[in-house]
This record gives C-alpha cells, structure tokens and sequence, in this order.
C-alpha cells in the first residue's frame, strides 16, 4: 500500500465523528449554509455538522463538496451583479 495513501486513511478515521450525516441529508442545508455564508455568519459554528461533511466529503465522495463549490461560486457571481442568465446556465450544460 502506498504510504500517502494509507496516512490518507488514517486521518479519515480519525476524523470521524460518532454522529455522522451522510450527503443525501446535507444536500438540503448546502444551500443554507452557503446563504449564511454569503451574509458574513460564522456557519463553522452555527452549522458545524455541514462544515465537517463538507471537509470530509471535500476527500471522499466530493458530492456534498462540489455542490458547495457551485453554490457558493454562483452566489459570489450573483453578489457582483455578474450572475449568468438562466440560458447561459442551460448552454454550459
């Protein structure tokens, strides 16, 4: 096994919680939290059961993480009066 690897794995455990969300309940409140976020809140503390899911899906499934990453990368755009209309979104599918 190659030792980056398993030092991968190795901080995965230890980083498990007991009480763990899986993404398909954390997808709902993804959009809450980058809200929260947009407006300044500190969500690593009012929200840090969808921080930690984030931080450990951000290393495994990257399902929960990824959406973070648009949301939050279209409410920067939208905060800017930059937001792509509905038609560009339908055209970078």
């Amino acid at each position: 096994m190659q030792p980056l690897r398993l030092e991968r794995w190795v901080r995965l455990i230890y980083e498990t919680q007991d009480e763990e969300s899986p993404c398909s309940e954390l997808f709902d409140l993804v959009a809450e939290y980058v809200d929260r976020e947009m407006r300044g809140e500190a969500v690593a503390e009012s929200m840090p059961h969808v921080k930690h899911t984030l931080d450990v899906c951000r290393d495994q499934c990257r399902a929960c993480f990824e959406e973070y990453e648009v949301l939050r990368s279209l409410a920067r755009l939208e905060a800017d009066g930059r937001a792509p209309s509905v038609d560009d979104l339908r055209q970078s599918l």
